[in-house]
């Protein structure tokens, strides 16, 4: 076992004691690509990371500013508290960003928010495990919300966290995975267009 993996399944089996999540290490697609060791929730919802974050997210990662937990509007809602992020509200965003898709088209959402108890929960694992636990997230789309145990611009070792945003009635999904080809993305291209909500272009 490599120290990536082992150390990603060690804070996996520690999230599955506080979450209502499940997660698979996954080191490669299921067409055999190979791919940086990754554990994702059964939803997707949730990434666990030690070499690479995901790629779309690798590729943004510059845009990528550190907030606190004063930075949320903290919501009640039936399905449990989320921490919305205002300065998104009705955010425009391109769909090719979130998804790899061979053409995209201008998406929005009103709103982009956190699960409050799965970040929360998150975090202080991060700060139990490795000391620190820092929240960075996109200021311009509606990236996962990245937990991590270092600043950005510090050499990092340790597990990263990512959660998945949400709009009002739905996930808002970027492809979690740390790489994929476009041939074994393009199965889901169609699907993608049920992702968000269309934007006037």
């Amino acid at each position: 076992m490599s120290k990536a993996v082992g150390a990603i399944e060690r804070f996996a089996r520690l999230a599955e004691q506080v979450l209502p999540h499940r997660f698979d290490i996954i080191e490669q697609l299921d067409d055999g690509t190979r791919i940086p060791s990754e554990a994702l929730s059964e939803d997707h919802t949730i990434g666990l990371y030690y070499e690479q974050i995901p790629l779309k997210m690798l590729d943004e990662e510059e845009a990528f500013i550190e907030v606190g937990w004063d930075d949320f509007e903290r919501q009640t809602g039936p399905d449990g508290d989320y921490l919305e992020y205002a300065p998104l509200r009705h955010v425009r965003f391109r769909a090719e960003k979130m998804q790899y898709l061979t053409e995209g088209w201008w998406v929005t959402t009103p709103c982009v928010r956190y699960p409050a108890a799965t970040a929360e929960a998150l975090a202080r694992l991060m700060e139990e495990s490795y000391g620190e636990a820092h929240l960075y997230l996109h200021p311009k789309m509606p990236m996962p919300l990245w937990i991590r145990t270092e600043s950005k611009g510090q050499d990092y070792e340790g597990v990263q966290a990512v959660i998945q945003a949400r709009g009002p009635d739905r996930m808002l999904p970027v492809n979690i995975h740390t790489e994929v080809t476009m041939e074994y993305a393009r199965r889901w291209e169609e699907l993608a267009r049920s992702y968000y909500l269309l934007a006037d272009s």
